[in-house]
């Protein structure tokens, strides 16, 4: 009696588990085309695409959960297949949200190279000291030639002692671009500071989200010019209940204050909207570019995406060529979201990818080493 019911029991348990696989098998599939349906088209792709990596982690759970049983009951070996067909047919998506590299590419001496950073800086935690002197002690010690700062706020009492302090500390020119100046003397925008010299610098507005823009600077190095990007695109708007969800620093709430409503479909429809608008804007700025372009941005969208699909195009992502691990960039509670990039023009080479793993943001670091061989 008791093995009759352990039977029963079994036979039930990989019904369900079998129903559970192919669920997940046609979730992870559907996913696979974000990337090619614009959101305004249809948002659900888009949904399926930000929860991709949590969809590759429970496949590949699955597929070696079944590869155990397949080895006992070889008439369960289907569930197997579905998973590994499944998993095979994702590959490129793959190889964008995890990479290995073993062989990386290096530069020969002669050939003109710069190490570039990329970090959305949360606003510096907005006058928080400690803060701020984390950031750029983090910066001493990584000691890139160039640095791209997202959401970068400057308070008119601090701004002259703090921009001092990284041209004194890391010998940088700068270039400043405020999208929001508010009467109490707070700035937020992009910055990107240079080692080498800056011959040129202008930005690139967006109508639809006046906080969202691109600022870029022409760059000399020897005798080359390079072109430098640096955008913040299509910002969701998440309150702190919403960001709650994803358990990550930004907007947090005084005691005193009640937590905002939920609107989290709403504002993610808007972002993608929005992004999309920027991105057709934006990219044929780019491509018009007379110098070979490095373009580094808070996307606020992942690898899967639509957006990231339009860049991805025309430019070389730097993780894809010499990225390690997972290479998520956003800080919460899904596993490698990377929403931050380091692009480049197909025509120059990238090395030494890096995520740099300090918190002192919602976002972490991630910088490169960009060299035009010879």
């Amino acid at each position: 009696m008791p093995v009759k019911i352990f039977k029963e029991i079994s036979s039930v348990f990989l019904r369900l588990l079998g129903y559970t696989t192919l669920f997940f098998n046609l979730l992870l599939f559907l996913s696979y085309f974000t990337y090619l349906i614009p959101p305004d088209e249809s948002i659900i792709f888009s949904l399926l695409g930000l929860v991709y990596p949590v969809l590759l982690i429970v496949n590949v759970i699955l597929f070696i959960s079944w590869l155990f049983i397949s080895l006992k009951i070889f008439s369960k070996k289907i569930f197997l297949m579905t998973s590994a067909i499944v998993l095979i047919a994702g590959f490129y998506h793959h190889s964008r949200f995890i990479q290995l590299t073993l062989f990386p590419s290096l530069p020969n001496k002669e050939d003109v190279q710069f190490n570039i950073m990329s970090f959305n800086v949360l606003n510096f935690g907005k006058g928080d000291n400690k803060i701020r002197k984390d950031i750029i002690n983090q910066i001493k010690k990584e000691n890139p030639d160039i640095i791209c700062f997202q959401e970068y706020y400057t308070y008119e009492k601090q701004q002259q002692g703090f921009t001092a302090s990284i041209k004194k500390d890391l010998g940088m020119e700068f270039y400043e671009n405020f999208s929001t100046q508010l009467n109490n003397g707070q700035s937020f925008g992009l910055a990107i500071y240079s080692k080498f010299p800056i011959i040129n610098r202008d930005n690139i507005k967006f109508n639809n989200d006046h906080s969202n823009q691109c600022i870029y600077t022409d760059i000399l190095l020897k005798k080359d010019t390079f072109r430098i990007y640096n955008a913040h695109l299509g910002s969701i708007r998440f309150n702190h209940s919403e960001y709650e969800i994803f358990g990550t620093k930004a907007h947090p709430i005084y005691p005193h204050q009640k937590k905002p409503p939920k609107k989290m479909l709403q504002r993610l429809s808007n972002g993608y909207d929005k992004r999309i608008s920027q991105i057709n804007r934006l990219i044929p700025i780019i491509n018009k570019s007379p110098y070979e372009s490095v373009i580094c941005t808070d996307l606020n969208d992942i690898p899967i995406s639509y957006a990231y699909h339009c860049f991805d195009k025309y430019y070389t992502d730097a993780f894809t060529l010499s990225g390690n691990g997972m290479g998520g960039t956003y800080i919460g509670n899904i596993p490698g979201l990377r929403i931050d990039y380091i692009w480049h023009s197909k025509k120059l080479k990238s090395t030494n990818y890096t995520t740099h793993p300090e918190e002192f943001s919602d976002h972490k670091a991630i910088s490169a080493t960009i060299y035009k061989a010879d």
